[in-house]
C-alpha cells in the first residue's frame, strides 16, 4: 500500500506527463481512406488514426492530445468535442445485410451512418434522403440518424437537380415578398436617346436574358465601338427585398435541364432584356480606338436603346467567314474591331488558349442523351473582346476610389521557388525575370509561348497561379495581363456585375459610390463557389450515369492535372474528367512537384500529354470517375 508521499509523487508524475503532452484545438478533415486529420490554427495537419476518426465528423471542431506513435510520427487523440456543425444532410439510403444506413453526400465522409427502425419513415433502399443527426459518435464511435424527408428515387427524372438544390440550399422559386422593390426607371430623365443606333445582340438561339448588344462603325482614325449593357439597377430600388434576394442568390445557376435565375424573369427576359425591336434602358460604353486598337476616348452613357436584331453565334460566325451574308451594317466593322483588339491583346496583354465547350443534351427522362462539343468561333471571340474592353473601361472609370475590381495576383507565394527551379532547368535565359510583377509575368508568358520545349512550361506555371478574387481596390489582373479590371457586362446574371453597375450609376450621377467592404466581397465569392459546386455536382451525377454504359470503350484523353497519387484526364470527345490512380499503372512512379511529372525509367506522364484510357470504376456515391490506361 502506497504511503502519502508515494501517492503525492505519483500524482505529480501523472501531472507532469499530462502537462508534457501538447493539447490543441482544430477542425477535423476527412480523407479518401478511413483515417483523417485535424487542421490546427497554425496550419499544421495532425493525423487521426481510423479509431479516432470514427468518433468525429469532418468539419467538427475538437480538442486533441498529440502523441508520438511507435513509428515516430505524431497522431491525435480526441479529448473533447468543441463544436459539431453537422446537423442535417442528404445522402443515399443503403442496406447492408439486415442493417439500414445512409451514405452521406459529403466530401471525404467515408462511412455509413446507422438508421434505427423507428426513424426510417417510408424511404426505400436506393432513395436519396434528408437526415438529421440524433446521436454524435464522440463517446463510442457509434452514431444514429433519423430520416426527415425522402427526396426521391435514384432514377426519378430531375432527381439530380432536386438533390443538389436541397444539398446546397439553393432557392428555386421566387416569392412575392422577394419581388418588392421593382420600380419604374429611376434614371429616365438622365437617359440619352440612342434608339437610332442599330445595335445587334449575339447569343445562343434559345437565350432570352440578353444583357449586351453591339454596334461598330469605321472612323477616320480607326473604329468606334458601342456596347450597350442591360440596366436592371434602374428598376430595382437599392436595399429593397428584391436586391437582397438577388445578392443572396449571387448568380444565375445554369444546371443541365434547369436554370435558377438571379433575378425574376419579368426582369431578365422582359423589362431589361435587350430584345430585338424593344426599347430598353441601358448603360452604353462608347469607345473610340485608333487603327492599332489603342483606346483614344471612352465614356459611359445612361441611354435608351433598341436592338435591331437577335443573332446567334453560328450565323454570325458564318457571316464573318464569308459563308453567308447578314444584312446588318455593324457586322463588318465589328469583324475589324475583333481582329484589331485581339491582335493588340496578344501583343500587349495575355490571351488564353481556346477551349471547346460541352453541352449536355438531356432526354425526356432527364438523363444525358448526348454530349455536344462546341468549338469556339469568331462570333464567340468577337463578343468576348467587346466585353473585355468594356470591362477595362469600367475599371478605369472607377479605379481612383473603392469600388469592385477583379484582381489576379499571379504566382502563388509558395510556388515562386518551384517556378524559378523550373525555369533554371528548362529556360535558363528566363530564370531572372521578376515574374511576380505584372510586366515581367506578361513577358514570361510571351516568351514561353514562342519556344519549343518537351516540357509544357506554360501549362505547368498555370497550375501554380492564384485564383482570381474580388477586391475593393484596383489591382493588377495577371491572368489577363491588365493593370486593373472589373466585370460589368452581365448584370442580369451576376451579382458583382450588378453592383459594379450600381457604382457606375453613382459615378455618372456624381453621387457617393455604394459602401462595399472586403467582408461583403468574401461572402459573395463564397456564394459563387457554392453555385459552381452545385452545377458541378449535377453534371457529375449525370456524367457518371452516362458513362456507366460505356465501360468497355477506349477513349482519347489529355492529362490536365498531375499529383503524386495519379493524374486527371479530360476526354477529347465529351470533356468528361476522371482520375487515373498510379496504383493501376505497372511499375513504381516518382513524382516531380516542380515539373508536375510522374515518371520512371520506362514511363512518363505530364501535363498536356495525350493518352488512351478505359473506365476503371465509377464511384456513384461521390460522383467520381476513375480511369485506367488502355
Amino acid at each position: 500500500m502506497l504511503n502519502q508521499d508515494s501517492l503525492q509523487q505519483l500524482k505529480q508524475l501523472k501531472k507532469e506527463i499530462h502537462d508534457s503532452v501538447e493539447r490543441v484545438e482544430g477542425v477535423v478533415r476527412g480523407s479518401q481512406g478511413r483515417f483523417g486529420f485535424v487542421r490546427l490554427e497554425d496550419k499544421r495537419d495532425v493525423f487521426l488514426p481510423p479509431p479516432e476518426m470514427q468518433k468525429v465528423f469532418p468539419g467538427d471542431r475538437v480538442r486533441i492530445a498529440i502523441h508520438q506513435q511507435k513509428d515516430g510520427k505524431q497522431a491525435g487523440e480526441i479529448e473533447k468535442l468543441v463544436e459539431s456543425p453537422l446537423d442535417t444532410f442528404i445522402g443515399r439510403y443503403v442496406v447492408r445485410g439486415k442493417a439500414h444506413f445512409v451514405e452521406p453526400d459529403i466530401l471525404y465522409f467515408n462511412r455509413l451512418l446507422f438508421i434505427p427502425p423507428s426513424e426510417r419513415k417510408k424511404a426505400q433502399p436506393g432513395d436519396y434522403i434528408q437526415c438529421r443527426v440524433k446521436r454524435h459518435p464522440i463517446r463510442d464511435g457509434k452514431s444514429l440518424v433519423e430520416i426527415t424527408d425522402t427526396i426521391g428515387s435514384a432514377d426519378a427524372p430531375g432527381i439530380e437537380a432536386a438533390l443538389t438544390l436541397r444539398k446546397f440550399g439553393l432557392p428555386s422559386e421566387w416569392q412575392e415578398a422577394d419581388i418588392e422593390g421593382l420600380v419604374d426607371d429611376q434614371y429616365a430623365d438622365e437617359r440619352k436617346d440612342l434608339t437610332h443606333i442599330p445595335f445587334v445582340t449575339i447569343d445562343s438561339p434559345e437565350s432570352r436574358d440578353l444583357d449586351d448588344a453591339l454596334f461598330a462603325e469605321c472612323t477616320n482614325a480607326g473604329w468606334r465601338l458601342m456596347v450597350a449593357i442591360a440596366d436592371p439597377c434602374a428598376l430595382i430600388a437599392p436595399g429593397s427585398p428584391l436586391e437582397k434576394a438577388a445578392l443572396s442568390r449571387n448568380s444565375s445557376v445554369y444546371m443541365p435541364g434547369k436554370v435558377l435565375p438571379m433575378l425574376p424573369e419579368v426582369i431578365t427576359q422582359e423589362r431589361c432584356s435587350l430584345l430585338a425591336g424593344e426599347t430598353r434602358p441601358a448603360i452604353v460604353c462608347d469607345i473610340e480606338t485608333d487603327s492599332q486598337g489603342e483606346i483614344s476616348r471612352f465614356e459611359f452613357i445612361k441611354a435608351t436603346v433598341r436592338s435591331s436584331a437577335k443573332l446567334n453565334y453560328a450565323e454570325v460566325a458564318a457571316h464573318l467567314r464569308g459563308d453567308q451574308q447578314l444584312e446588318h451594317a455593324a457586322l463588318n466593322p465589328l469583324k475589324q474591331v475583333l481582329d484589331t483588339l485581339l491582335s493588340r491583346r496578344r501583343e500587349k496583354h495575355l490571351v488564353m488558349d481556346d477551349r471547346p465547350d460541352y453541352r449536355l443534351i438531356l432526354n425526356d427522362a432527364g438523363k444525358i442523351e448526348q454530349i455536344r462539343k462546341v468549338e469556339r468561333n469568331d462570333a464567340h471571340r468577337l463578343v468576348e473582346e467587346c466585353m473585355l474592353v468594356t470591362n477595362r473601361c469600367a475599371a478605369e472609370t472607377l479605379r481612383e476610389q473603392p469600388a469592385l475590381f477583379m484582381a489576379h495576383r499571379g504566382v502563388r507565394e509558395d510556388r515562386v521557388e518551384n517556378i524559378q527551379t523550373l525555369l533554371g532547368e528548362f529556360a535558363p535565359e528566363l530564370k531572372d525575370l521578376p515574374f511576380t510583377e505584372l510586366k515581367a509575368f506578361i513577358e514570361l508568358q510571351h516568351q514561353l509561348a514562342n519556344r519549343d520545349s518537351d516540357r509544357p512550361l506554360r501549362s505547368i506555371i498555370s497550375r501554380m497561379l492564384e485564383r482570381g478574387e474580388w477586391s475593393v481596390d484596383a489591382k493588377p489582373h495577371h491572368g489577363l495581363g491588365f493593370s486593373c479590371y472589373t466585370n460589368c457586362t452581365s448584370p442580369l446574371r451576376k451579382s458583382m456585375d450588378f453592383m459594379v453597375q450600381r457604382c457606375l450609376h453613382a459615378k455618372l450621377s456624381g453621387q457617393p459610390l455604394p459602401t462595399i467592404d472586403s467582408e461583403w466581397t468574401e461572402h459573395q465569392q463564397e456564394l459563387l463557389q457554392r453555385n459552381r459546386q452545385a452545377v458541378h455536382q449535377v453534371e457529375q451525377m449525370l456524367k457518371c450515369q452516362y458513362m456507366a454504359d460505356r465501360k468497355n470503350e477506349t477513349f482519347a484523353a489529355r492529362i490536365v492535372q498531375v499529383a503524386g497519387g495519379g493524374f486527371t484526364v479530360r476526354l477529347d470527345e465529351t470533356g468528361i474528367e476522371g482520375f487515373v490512380d498510379v496504383r493501376t499503372i505497372e511499375g513504381k512512379l516518382s513524382f516531380d512537384p516542380v515539373s508536375l511529372r510522374l515518371f520512371n525509367d520506362d514511363k512518363l506522364f505530364q501535363l498536356d500529354q495525350d493518352v488512351q484510357v478505359t473506365i476503371d470504376k465509377i464511384d456513384d456515391g461521390r460522383h467520381r470517375l476513375f480511369f485506367k490506361l488502355a
